[in-house]
């Protein structure tokens, strides 16, 4: 059963889950069921490249996609790979990438998917994205300051593993950050939200909603493991809208609350806990 936490009249002229603070209409969205349940959670061992993968193909040096619905199936891409067509899928690698990127979605790069992938480059994303069973890490000797980092709409990362993090000098780290959107989906993923000391930084979130590059709006976190040290709240969320949070587990030993939600109030809160089973209650 959906627990709704918002109410408004139908005489209302705006109501915060249809219009964000100036007015404007937000989109409409369904709220998904509940699909998933915070247990058998991701490992090195269930997701990313499979230790027993066979030899890949080595992708050495920049490339662009040539075909709607490309697919590339076991390489090793430690060049650039520009998205620049719709439906691309990306399974079974491992991305590296340059000291930026492995991934560069452009405008017509739409409904991308990478699954099944280890990836210790950066990744820019566009809308439409599925990022799903992929472990992402920092490679040895380097940093990654985040997980996944984008500004998309439409977006589901689902059953992914993030640790490993390694926070380069003044970083604010986090294991998922999303910075502007409509309709993004964080599902079933284990987030550590750790790392080394970070020079003139530090650890921000595990789940991190900002709109700095556009406003964010109906989101749903479900079922996540939200781990974070030296940080103050594992979960920050600032959306309008629906905004969804069910079947997490936070594990204890951050410095601060669970949560801090900005000028957002949650229409859906449920099933929020502790690893022991003590509850993580809205408004406590």
């Amino acid at each position: 059963m959906r627990t709704t936490l918002l109410g408004c009249s139908i005489l209302a002229v705006f109501c915060c889950a249809a219009c964000d603070d100036e007015g404007e209409k937000v989109p409409a969205f369904e709220v998904p069921a509940l699909s998933c349940s915070p247990a058998d959670w991701p490992t090195a061992a269930t997701v990313g490249l499979p230790g027993d993968a066979p030899a890949l193909t080595p992708i050495e040096h920049d490339l662009h996609t040539d075909h709607d619905g490309q697919v590339f199936d076991g390489v090793l891409l430690t060049g650039r790979l520009y998205v620049d067509h719709p439906n691309v899928v990306i399974r079974n690698s491992l991305l590296v990438g340059d000291m930026y990127y492995a991934i560069y979605t452009t405008e017509g790069g739409t409904g991308l998917t990478i699954e099944d992938c280890d990836i210790t480059g950066g990744v820019l994303i566009g809308d439409g994205f599925t990022g799903r069973r992929n472990h992402l890490y920092a490679a040895d000797g380097g940093t990654r300051n985040d997980g996944w980092i984008f500004s998309a709409s439409h977006v589901l990362v689902e059953d992914n593993l993030i640790d490993g993090l390694v926070g380069s000098e003044g970083a604010h780290l986090d294991g998922i950050q999303v910075m502007g959107g409509d309709d993004v989906v964080i599902r079933h993923n284990w987030i550590e939200a750790i790392s080394p000391p970070i020079d003139g930084g530090g650890v921000n979130a595990a789940v991190f909603f900002k709109p700095d590059f556009g406003r964010i709006s109906n989101v749903v976190v479900d079922c996540n493991m939200l781990i974070e040290e030296e940080g103050y709240y594992p979960l920050r969320i600032q959306a309008v809208g629906e905004v969804v949070v069910r079947a997490n587990r936070w594990r204890a030993g951050h410095l601060g609350g669970s949560y801090h939600l900005e000028d957002t109030v949650p229409t859906v809160w449920e099933d929020n806990a502790y690893e022991d089973g003590t509850p993580v209650v809205w408004g406590e």
